[in-house]
């Protein structure tokens, strides 16, 4: 159903879902950029919302380079990411047990062709940095915030551009506004950017997972926002 909504800058949107990545076809066919991993599964028994989630399993069988990298890639159908469009964007994201203190990437935007990242989620341990790096700066730290045997969730709003005049970006974490809409730009060059979602590390023989569920682009907050977890 489509209805007026309002953005955090207080110009209305047509509420609008505009693709979902959450694995209900009950395999990774909503995905063009589906990793080729026998680490990565769908499955049923651990879910954010609905039936299916995916289940990343990271070791070094996925070594590219230096790095584990066990990825989904989303590109966003035009205008998606370029110049002067605004976006949300939001997912899930489940640990059975926490992450070594090494750095994993857990989810970024990086430009097309251009090939730098723009935004990252990182994660040590259980603790969160989110930076931007049209140039690089340290936008949230979130100690102790990714407890395992739990869903997480994330919402990102950017307005993308290249002029740190007209982008900016908004987080939320768990329901919690962390960031407050910040003017930055978004867009290294022309190039759009697109989103990795799943595991990168300094390769390792130790196996680390992630599920990841309910990832949605969307144009308002509450289109990309999952259900309230029931707590028993």
């Amino acid at each position: 159903m489509v209805v007026l909504a309002w953005t955090s800058s207080q110009q209305p949107l047509l509420a609008e879902v505009i693709w979902r990545g959450d694995f209900e076809t009950g395999d990774l066919s909503q995905w063009r950029g589906a990793p080729k991993s026998d680490g990565v599964h769908v499955i049923t028994d651990i879910v954010r919302e609905g039936r299916y989630a995916v289940r990343i399993d990271g070791t070094n069988a996925a070594r590219r380079g230096d790095r584990d990298r066990i990825e989904f890639q989303h590109q966003p159908a035009p205008p998606g990411t370029a110049e002067g469009t605004e976006r949300y964007f939001g997912w899930s994201v489940y640990l059975p047990q926490t992450f070594s203190r090494e750095t994993h990437a857990v989810g970024y935007f990086e430009s097309r062709n251009s090939w730098r990242q723009l935004m990252s989620w990182e994660v040590q341990g259980t603790d969160l940095l989110f930076t931007t790096r049209v140039p690089y700066a340290r936008r949230w730290q979130g100690s102790d915030r990714l407890t395992p045997g739990r869903w997480h969730d994330f919402a990102v709003h950017v307005l993308w551009s290249q002029s740190a005049d007209r982008g900016f970006v908004e987080l939320w974490f768990d329901g919690e506004q962390v960031v407050s809409k910040t003017p930055t730009a978004t867009l290294l060059d022309e190039n759009v950017a697109f989103f990795q979602l799943g595991i990168m590390r300094a390769t390792s023989a130790t196996p680390e997972t992630i599920f990841i569920d309910h990832i949605v682009e969307a144009t308002t907050l509450a289109e990309v926002r999952p259900p309230a977890v029931k707590i028993d």
